[in-house]
């Protein structure tokens, strides 16, 4: 953590700001999200991130434990002693500020006043005393771009609060349909990759190369039509998302926009210089980087709320070295279904009804799709950093002996929103949307746990194929 001192002494009516020792550890990631003072030459700042983290530090046992569920290695208490630091030093900042008008004011009042009375010594001594508050601004300054640049970045890492519902250590089952038959419920001998290359279905070579063939390749089209017939509904409004995003967007959602494991960062692009900090990432036109990107810093009208958008298209994640490779479970590109809803208020009943909204949804989809699933909340160690609960969307893998997640929707509150300024206007003032998300279907995962449950012959279930060609 960064070493800072500050002194700040009164005499009389003079403040004296004075760096007792500065010895920042040197660092080398930059945030694209906050560009402090120090870089504001160098790097355009898109927006200054809405911080609140007053909220979030009054109770340190239950940072801790979140922290602790998560199984995040992050020193609450010194993140937190570097934010009380920082928001010390723009105390002492705005009170020299302060000090400064005033005094440029008694000044003026002195200059105008008539020339009898003017006191040619207390105007030296202001005068003296405003070069004194220029320079000790300045140290102060460069003191607060110093914290920024360390202590900014630390505090956006932290994560999304835990939703009251979610589980501490173990799934919960929310809900289940239809029943696992005996012979599912037993290891396979073959895997999805192997039974598709025998059908002629499916060539694989790697998480990032793959190809669909014959019926496959129908299946995928008509999965995603069928998911859109169910979702676009009710108000939603279907969209085709951006493939691209900035840095900015990647690292709202809690992520390092400087990992090539959490997203795919394009290294030669024209428009980007070579060590820009707000680089390019392919993330896919239905995802959640791309919906972030149409609101970002939007003042919207509450009469629109719920605002809600479905997307269906590809979907890019770079793959987990820290994973065992999983064939279709573990690709990099997918065409998904993707769904995205703001609500005005996280603590209203119209935040709860919108998730249970999109969840039947869900379950009538999967309903047409599937003999058996289940929908778990998954435990806070699951949970992505945006995500404040997750249900996932469950497929029985024979081959993996397991349940695959083919498919989740998240709340999220107002933790995208306030970094991204998201803001509705109201009577009380801006107030920042909640926002629910989610990946509803991923079709790559689905076609694998559907080609192990009949390895014989790929069954498409009778919806799907009402939308394939004859």
């Amino acid at each position: 953590m960064a070493n800072v001192g500050i002194r700040l002494l009164s005499m009389k009516h003079v403040f004296f700001l004075g760096r007792l020792s500065l010895n920042l550890n040197v660092r080398t990631y930059v945030s694209a999200l906050f560009v402090s003072g120090k870089r504001a030459s160098e790097s355009f700042a898109i927006l200054s991130p809405y911080l609140d983290f007053d909220e979030r530090f009054s109770d340190m046992d239950k940072l801790k434990n979140e922290l602790k569920l998560r199984a995040l290695d992050v020193d609450a208490e010194s993140v937190k002693n570097s934010w009380d630091l920082y928001k010390s030093v723009i105390s002492n900042r705005d009170a020299l500020e302060q000090k400064r008008i005033d005094t440029a004011s008694q000044i003026k009042g002195l200059n105008t006043s008539n020339a009898e009375s003017v006191d040619n010594e207390e105007i030296t001594r202001l005068k003296t005393v405003g070069k004194v508050l220029r320079e000790d601004l300045k140290v102060v300054r460069e003191i607060l771009w110093e914290l920024e640049d360390s202590v900014i970045p630390k505090i956006l890492k932290l994560p999304n609060v835990l939703h009251k519902d979610t589980p501490a250590f173990d799934p919960v089952i929310l809900y289940s349909y239809g029943n696992l038959n005996p012979g599912e419920n037993s290891s396979c001998s073959s895997s999805h990759i192997d039974i598709g290359r025998r059908l002629g279905l499916l060539e694989y070579s790697s998480p990032m190369n793959y190809y669909l063939h014959n019926e496959a390749a129908l299946f995928e089209l008509a999965v995603l039509r069928l998911a859109a017939d169910e979702f676009v509904h009710d108000n939603t409004m279907r969209v085709t998302g951006l493939d691209f995003a900035r840095s900015i967007i990647v690292e709202a959602t809690g992520l390092d926009h400087e990992s090539p494991e959490d997203s795919f960062i394009l290294q030669d692009n024209e428009e980007v210089e070579k060590h820009s900090v707000n680089r390019m990432h392919l993330i896919g036109g239905a995802s959640l980087p791309s919906f972030l990107a149409m609101h970002t810093k939007q003042l919207i009208n509450p009469k629109y709320f719920p605002l809600r958008y479905f997307a269906s298209g590809r979907q890019y994640v770079p793959f987990n070295s820290r994973l065992r490779e999983a064939g279709m479970f573990t690709v990099c590109q997918s065409s998904v279904a993707e769904v995205f809803a703001m609500v005005k208020d996280s603590k209203s009943s119209e935040y709860a009804e919108e998730f249970e909204r999109i969840l039947d949804s869900a379950k009538l989809l999967y309903n047409s799709l599937c003999n058996h699933y289940r929908i778990v909340v998954r435990p806070a160690r699951d949970l992505r950093p945006w995500e404040s609960l997750r249900v996932s969307f469950e497929l029985w893998s024979p081959y993996s002996n397991d349940y695959i997640e083919v498919g989740h929707l998240s709340l999220c509150g107002e933790y995208l929103s306030k970094r991204l300024l998201i803001s509705c206007q109201t009577h009380y003032g801006r107030t920042f949307p909640s926002i629910i998300s989610g990946t509803i279907l991923s079709v790559p995962r689905l076609l694998g746990c559907l080609l192990e449950e009949s390895p014989e012959e790929f069954v498409v279930p009778d919806k799907v194929r009402e939308y394939m060609p004859a």
